[in-house]
């Protein structure tokens, strides 16, 4: 939404909302449901306005939610404020070019929730200093399968090779041997504290690409080892990672794109889920052509990646319907281990932990290392440590 008066709607933690940057520049987050009746006071998914008006009544919003036109307003009694019945507007920050939203009056400050996944999105975030963009269009799609499924799934390396068998066949198929953790031994698995979790391990591998494309590729890797160092640039670019945020976000960062997804569900063993993609806003346009052709290959509706694991969560969600004989899922591996691996489970753990906290209200446990900060410098480190 880079203009003034932009805004999207959106389905966000079970209500309706409008998604919009006001006259000012501002960012906002407001309900969108009309304080007359609770009709939509906006009905299209995107667009530019200043004014939202209902369609029920004609009660009208300005771009910061209040109420500023009733039809025949003289009809109500002295006591009746305009000021009273602007827009709700839930609390929301932002991170990191990341807006999040809350409906709990107690949650944590931002920046305090998101604890160590933080340093995960400065990762992402930092890979442009022109900043990063979400590219227009979005991956709406479903699953006969609970929501949970994909948020185990979205950081579960010890499904791929089973899986997405495919998908590696073609890329050996192409002379690109991946560099997948569970094939090297490497990688890791970390919790990040509040439910977040994150593995991470070497590059995917880069699918094949014209020499125009791995010369801008390289170049631009040299741009950053020059301004951070090559720890620093080998950590954010050289790097695979699959961030879960508690409860229901991931961001999937495998070099050759980035997956920003969140999942909601709309019964127990249904999800609607939606995906962008997220790319650094100075790419030359061949590398950003580059980078979509890899992700609708690999997360696109007819991709190698997203078709089989919605197929694979599906056969788990009818798989219990013999919940009575086969009670319990079984998440153990790597328990204990000093430094769980991205085929290990762990970050699955610090996910259910979390959700086992949410409806007990019993702390959990901590479990692994924390995260390795190393690549950053003296100085940054410092600084991070003031506010995490």
């Amino acid at each position: 939404m880079p203009h003034p008066n932009d805004f999207q709607t959106r389905r966000v933690g079970g209500r309706e909302v409008i998604y919009s940057r006001d006259r000012h520049g501002q960012i906002r987050v407001m309900l969108n449901t009309c304080r007359h009746r609770g009709a939509e006071v906006c009905r299209e998914p995107r667009g530019n306005r200043k004014v939202f008006t209902c369609f029920y009544h004609g009660w009208a919003y300005d771009d910061t939610g209040a109420l500023i036109s009733v039809p025949g307003d003289d009809a109500y009694s002295a006591g009746f404020r305009k000021a009273d019945h602007g827009l709700c507007r839930p609390r929301c920050e932002s991170y990191r070019g990341f807006t999040f939203v809350t409906y709990g009056p107690d949650a944590p400050e931002l920046q305090t929730y998101l604890a160590d996944a933080r340093y995960v999105f400065d990762l992402v975030a930092d890979q442009s200093l022109a900043g990063m963009q979400i590219v227009s269009g979005t991956h709406y799609y479903s699953m006969n399968a609970n929501w949970k499924l994909l948020m185990e799934n979205s950081c579960d390396g010890y499904h791929a090779f089973s899986v997405h068998q495919t998908y590696f066949e073609m890329m050996l198929s192409m002379g690109v041997t991946p560099g997948l953790a569970a094939e090297q031994g490497n990688g890791r698995a970390v919790s990040l504290g509040n439910g977040h979790a994150v593995i991470e391990g070497p590059e995917l591998g880069m699918p094949i690409a014209s020499e125009k494309i791995l010369s801008a590729i390289s170049q631009r890797r040299a741009d950053f080892v020059a301004r951070l160092g090559e720890s620093h640039t080998k950590r954010m670019l050289n790097t695979s990672r699959n961030l879960i945020v508690f409860p229901n976000m991931a961001v999937i960062d495998l070099n050759f794109g980035i997956q920003v997804r969140t999942m909601f569900p709309t019964a127990s063993d249904r999800t609607e889920i939606t995906g962008w993609q997220l790319i650094p806003a100075d790419v030359p346009a061949d590398v950003l052509s580059y980078r979509l052709d890899n992700a609708m290959s690999f997360w696109g509706p007819a991709g190698l990646a997203t078709p089989d694991d919605v197929e694979g969560l599906e056969q788990c969600q009818r798989g219990f319907s013999a919940v009575k004989e086969v009670q319990w899922s079984d998440v153990s591996r790597g328990m204990g281990a000093a430094e769980p691996t991205v085929v290990d489970e762990l970050q699955m753990r610090a996910f259910w932990r979390q959700w086992n906290t949410a409806l007990t209200g019993q702390p959990a446990r901590p479990e692994g290392p924390r995260y390795d900060t190393s690549y950053l410098g003296v100085e940054q480190r410092s600084a991070a440590s003031g506010v995490r």
